[in-house]
């Protein structure tokens, strides 16, 4: 059975605007145990208005979730009120109100006629929550005994930090599984898997050899990293970097650096 995600979450309840032209909101927030927003959802019956009380259609809502993910928003750099057109009103026909529409500068990175409660809600996804979620991982991660999933995860930031800041004993116990890690797609998760096995393991050829029977797999700048890192050949290592020197992937970076392995001149 495939494990479930795991988020942190909230059930917000919250007035957006007071002008009377949009109704209370009522969502569920969700980040994940970085503190990056992930997701919003809604109860069912329950519909998010725009001016006027209309309700949001589904684009709006597919909308709000990229602006809300798009930590680098203009919206983090203005006041609510700085965004709107400063000329015209907008008269509600359904209650007694006027408020103005959002300036043509910013209305793509808003859903149209719902500028409150989209900023609003970015400012609380993205706000100090964030830090305070972080602060909770870092402090209760061994604690929870997160390592297998954040390793296991499909999210590279969770495999890098399970690299980063996993236990000495769950780096030993997880090599294996550390071991696939260098073959990852993500550029960043191969490096940290390198790092995370640690000079022992690249200066003993029965550990780092079965990595290089697998070598064309590997993107070039990690093929790269690991011909500078190993050491003490032995006769295995050479055979395999021998074969790979005859693909048609090899750089002359590479046949430099295989050759000298190679010739026992890098120990």
């Amino acid at each position: 059975m495939e494990e479930k995600e795991l988020f942190y979450g909230v059930k917000l309840q919250m007035d957006v605007c007071n002008d009377q032209v949009c109704l209370p909101l009522e969502v569920n927030l969700f980040w994940d145990l970085l503190g990056n927003f992930h997701h919003f959802s809604r109860e069912k019956n329950i519909h998010f208005t725009k001016f006027d009380h209309d309700r949001f259609v589904d684009n709006d809502y597919k909308k709000l979730q990229e602006i809300l993910i798009d930590t680098l928003s203009v919206l983090r750099d203005y006041e609510v009120e700085e965004l709107l057109d400063k000329r015209p009103n907008k008269y509600s026909v359904k209650v007694d109100a006027v408020t103005k529409p959002t300036a043509p500068l910013f209305s793509n990175v808003t859903v149209p006629g719902a500028l409150y409660t989209v900023y609003t809600l970015w400012h609380i996804v993205n706000g100090n929550i964030k830090q305070e979620l972080r602060k909770y991982l870092d402090e209760n991660y061994l604690k929870r005994k997160w390592a297998i999933y954040f390793m296991t995860s499909s999210n590279p930031d969770y495999q890098i930090y399970f690299l980063k800041y996993g236990s000495s004993e769950d780096i030993k116990r997880y090599e294996d599984q550390i071991f696939k890690l260098i073959f990852a797609e993500d550029d960043y998760v191969p490096h940290n898997a390198i790092d995370a096995l640690g000079d022992k393991f690249w200066s003993t050829p029965d550990k780092y050899n079965p990595v290089l029977t697998r070598i064309t797999a590997l993107k070039s700048h990690i093929i790269n990293r690991i011909l500078n890192i190993i050491s003490m050949p032995n006769n295995q290592t050479k055979a395999i970097l021998t074969t790979f020197l005859k693909s048609d992937r090899v750089s002359d970076n590479q046949k430099e650096l295989i050759l000298k392995i190679c010739e026992n001149e890098k120990q």
